[in-house]
């Protein structure tokens, strides 16, 4: 997970971030966001966090917002949230060990065709950011 800031954001002299120096923080999120709630509100609980629920609301936030959002290795490949996102933010990684989450592949071998060029494209994409 990485957030996304605006060049002229303070956090941007560190070359990574942490949940900690996010507090206090608003930072804009799209919704449904399943596990990562939780953990936003684990680790960020004094943050304001706007969750939107409406892909292009959304993106068209962010175009005119100076509010953080975050990033995964992933968001580019959800054609609803991925698309139109800014191109004038600074990416920052984030440190914390609960920000890299681990996925697994479940499926029935009798399934395997069918979904191994979906899981081939998510192993490409985490490829460029691994």
């Amino acid at each position: 997970m990485s957030v996304n800031l605006q060049s002229e954001c303070k956090l941007n002299k560190n070359k990574e971030l942490s949940f900690k120096k996010l507090k206090g923080k608003t930072i804009l999120s799209p919704s449904p966001i399943g596990f990562w709630t939780k953990i936003y509100h684990d680790e960020i609980s004094d943050s304001k966090v706007i969750f939107q629920n409406e892909s292009t609301e959304y993106s068209e936030i962010l175009q005119y917002s100076v509010l953080p959002f975050f990033t995964t290795n992933l968001t580019s490949l959800d054609s609803q949230w991925g698309n139109n996102l800014p191109n004038n933010r600074t990416v920052r990684p984030l440190s914390d060990k609960v920000a890299h989450q681990k996925f697994y592949a479940v499926y029935l071998k009798q399934n395997k065709n069918r979904v191994m060029p979906l899981i081939e494209k998510l192993q490409d994409q985490w490829s460029k950011y691994d």
